[in-house]
């Protein structure tokens, strides 16, 4: 399936009838300060990963601080981004500021098309906002990659679900799980599994070779039988990892190149392998 783009109107500087924070800017209206000047990047660590999250860096031009109420993404190439409000000062110098902001669905183009952001802001002193649109760079690769991303993972649910089965406390030997892999109806090809791999936190043990498995239209089935144990037991790890429970799967669709997705991980499996990790790494209960 192809996201279809959007075609959205261009939002202008000083849009009248805007209303922020009690201060309504009209076209025109004369700013009561210098006109905001700002450049802007998409970003992208890890505490946004979890949340699927774009970091907006808004660096300021102006000359003076300048303060933010608003920033909203405008990304042609994906669907259900969203802004934030804000109430953040960036001060007149080289360092930047972050807002957090949701940047939705990616389409399955092989790149992002030109994409901007709109923020509110005002000079500090100023009492009237200026609604301003913010270029990101173009081509931009944080937004070519998290469009790969997207696109990976649904040309694989498309062919092939992968769920964890039943697990099985070891003891000291961890716990056994097995990968559940199903070709979907709407598949066309054969389905290969290539590679399963833990994390920081959990090291997966496979006994046989690779492929893993593979799914046919006669045979849609199959299941892989695997042990995890703690892969580090240090409570810097434990701090500082932002996905414990991700688990990336290189899969085949025919004679493709392998996509990259993950496994998905319920309530069930999060309590398996976090009392088993817990358990043998000599850490409190959750």
């Amino acid at each position: 399936m192809t996201m279809r783009l959007r075609r959205r109107p261009l939002l202008i500087a000083g849009a009248c009838a805007l209303l922020v924070a009690g201060v309504a800017a009209c076209a025109g209206d004369e700013p009561d300060g210098p006109s905001v000047r700002l450049h802007a990047t998409a970003e992208q660590w890890r505490n946004n990963e979890v949340n699927r999250e774009l970091a907006v860096a808004l660096h300021n031009d102006t000359g003076v601080p300048v303060w933010v109420s608003r920033v909203d993404p405008v990304l042609p190439s994906f669907e259900g981004e969203s802004g934030a409000d804000t109430n953040t000062l960036l001060p007149a110098s080289t360092l930047r500021v972050d807002i957090p902001v949701k940047f939705g669905a990616g389409a399955c183009i092989p790149a992002a098309a030109a994409s901007h952001v709109v923020v509110v802001a005002r000079p500090e002193g100023a009492t009237k906002w200026q609604r301003i649109t913010v270029p990101l760079p173009d081509p931009n690769p944080l937004l070519d990659r998290l469009l790969a991303i997207d696109c990976a993972t649904r040309r694989v649910q498309q062919s092939v679900t992968l769920r964890f089965g039943p697990w099985t406390d070891l003891g000291r030997d961890g716990v056994r799980g097995s990968i559940l892999i199903d070709r979907t109806a709407a598949a066309t090809t054969d389905v290969r599994i290539r590679e399963v791999d833990g994390n920081i936190m959990y090291r997966f043990a496979f006994a046989g070779a690779t492929p893993l498995a593979t799914v046919t239209a006669a045979a849609p089935h199959a299941e892989v039988r695997f042990t995890a144990q703690p892969q580090r037991c240090d409570l810097h790890a434990f701090a500082e990892i932002k996905k414990p429970f991700e688990f990336p799967v290189r899969v085949s669709l025919g004679a493709a190149e392998p996509l990259t997705t993950t496994i998905p991980v319920d309530a069930d499996d999060r309590r398996a392998l976090d009392t088993m990790l817990r358990r043998n790494c000599g850490l409190p209960p959750a």
